[in-house]
């Protein structure tokens, strides 16, 4: 019997996915707590400052990120030094795909964005939030991200990082945030492709 059938028996219902989260979320990274980028609407949880660097790196400068900078988005000093225009390139991001999807959800919850070394470590957080989920025959490989809808976070591989990946499960997050009940997950994978598409 495995691990999460035996915590079913223990922690019936709604608690079970409190114990998970508090798993996932404190387990293996405890050091991550105080190593939280911040912007207007995302908290960028990370290991290594470089892995900051790399993350903007991998996202272009466009008309909508100078738009948003120029006229909606306040720098906080101390974080600009630290990573100049990380912030405004990420809610830049995000307000990239809304655009796409000419959706703007009302009261949006702040995006979580884990930086992970690589693939594989997407992976052990994926198959801890779903570990019932149907494996191919040898293993998922290297996942490059993924959504968690419950605890609103986007787990990233820094090895495969792209604006359109970001982009990508950046839609899951709209998604789930802009319907009472969130389209089934076809539906939002399709849509997530097509503004990955859009943006890579």
């Amino acid at each position: 019997m495995n691990l999460v059938r035996r915590a079913k028996r223990i922690f019936p219902g709604w608690s079970l996915g409190l114990l998970v989260m508090s798993l996932v979320l404190n387990w293996p990274w405890p050091s991550w707590a105080h190593n939280v980028f911040r912007t207007q609407e995302a908290d960028i949880y990370y290991v290594d400052p470089a892995d900051l660097q790399v993350l903007e790196n991998c996202l272009r400068f466009s008309q909508v990120d100078n738009f948003y900078q120029r006229y909606v988005y306040t720098p906080d000093p101390a974080q600009a030094v630290f990573s100049a225009g990380l912030a405004v390139k990420v809610d830049g991001l995000l307000t990239k795909v809304r655009l796409i999807l000419n959706i703007w959800p009302k009261n949006q919850e702040r995006l979580r964005i884990c930086l992970l070394k690589n693939g594989s470590e997407v992976q052990q957080r994926f198959l801890v939030f779903r570990p019932d989920a149907n494996r191919p025959l040898f293993g998922y490989g290297d996942l490059e991200g993924f959504y968690e809808p419950c605890t609103r976070t986007i787990f990233l591989s820094l090895d495969h990082l792209r604006a359109g990946i970001l982009g990508h499960e950046m839609t899951h997050f709209i998604l789930c945030e802009s319907f009472p009940v969130p389209p089934p997950e076809s539906i939002q994978e399709e849509w997530a492709r097509y503004v990955e598409t859009q943006l890579n």
